[in-house]
């Protein structure tokens, strides 16, 4: 019975449907076609029959691959509870791990266009952040992180900043071959490719709670290739919305106020001397007060900085 030897745990809207596509391209790593099976999620996967559904996700690999999946609501909590302890119990103490970490302003934002695009919260950000606790719930990134650390111990977890990784994804997959243990393959990295890059992107709404069901995930993915699964997600789905407006300047501020102690915590984590981000260019990215002696910003730092709008069609999942 063949079961994942790593896992990409997150973080949510950080990029992971790109590093996932890139972690399938080597040919001694497998992944299920269906991203996102959150086995781990539910104590169904204690049980025997729980662990069969499991394995069959993996049954096609080969003696030589290395098997993994790729689930964000692992690293999820308050919402989802007890996975390090599951992931212990079904896979053992030997499982390779792989979190994803965004810059949190970038993250939250891409959070609830995600959200508003499937008709899940208005398209005002600042409503979402007050009524909705999980944009900043699943952006504490050490909060997260640790409990995996705890149990399988830090040399186990690859930490990737989503910036340096879309910037260089072939030398970041060097280091992710190198993490599993497998020769390293940048070359087969193809950086033309990213998934969710703009707006018009089929998006689910009526269907979505289909298309996370039991019922699709148990029956329907087992029966259909995942090229025709593929199509009919594109064609039933509608089309994303035009993008909200950036978050007023008081709640950058709030948000980095709010996520500082995680960041530095973060920062430990990663061995990072120095902020993780840096705060001063988060408010320059989003028009607010980088508080830099009140001085206009610069017409060649404003060519420098990089729009939050364009970088969140570089982000997924």
């Amino acid at each position: 019975m063949r079961l994942p030897d790593f896992l990409l745990i997150g973080a949510m809207k950080c990029g992971t449907t790109t590093l996932f596509m890139d972690l399938c391209a080597h040919p001694r790593v497998f992944m299920p076609d269906d991203k996102e099976p959150h086995n781990l999620c539910d104590d169904n996967v204690l049980t025997d029959e729980g662990r069969r559904e499991y394995a069959a996700l993996f049954a096609p690999a080969r003696p030589d691959q290395k098997c993994g999946e790729a689930s964000t609501g692992y690293t999820k909590l308050p919402t989802r509870t007890g996975v390090v302890e599951r992931a212990r119990k079904v896979l053992g103490p030997d499982l390779r791990l792989i979190y994803i970490v965004r810059e949190p302003v970038a993250r939250i934002v891409s959070h609830h266009y995600h959200l508003y695009s499937n008709g899940r919260t208005g398209k005002v950000i600042e409503d979402t952040l007050r009524k909705d606790p999980r944009l900043i719930d699943y952006t504490r990134y050490a909060t997260q992180v640790e409990p995996w650390i705890d149990a399988y111990g830090l040399d186990a977890v690859l930490i990737v900043r989503f910036e340096s990784f879309i910037k260089d994804r072939r030398g970041h997959a060097a280091a992710l071959h190198r993490h599993l243990g497998i020769e390293e393959r940048p070359e087969v990295v193809n950086e033309d490719a990213s998934a969710n890059r703009g707006e018009g992107k089929p998006v689910a709404r009526g269907l979505t709670g289909f298309f996370r069901s039991p019922l699709y995930k148990k029956v329907v993915r087992g029966l259909a290739p995942a090229g025709a699964r593929k199509w009919a997600q594109r064609t039933l789905l509608s089309k994303a919305p035009d993008r909200p407006g950036p978050p007023r300047p008081e709640t950058v501020e709030r948000i980095l106020d709010e996520l500082a102690p995680e960041c530095e915590r973060l920062g430990r984590i990663m061995g990072v001397s120095g902020p993780v981000w840096d705060p001063n260019e988060v408010r320059r990215r989003f028009g607010a007060n980088d508080g830099s002696a009140g001085s206009p910003e610069s017409p060649a730092a404003r060519r420098g900085a990089t729009s939050p709008a364009s970088e969140a069609r570089s982000a997924e999942e």
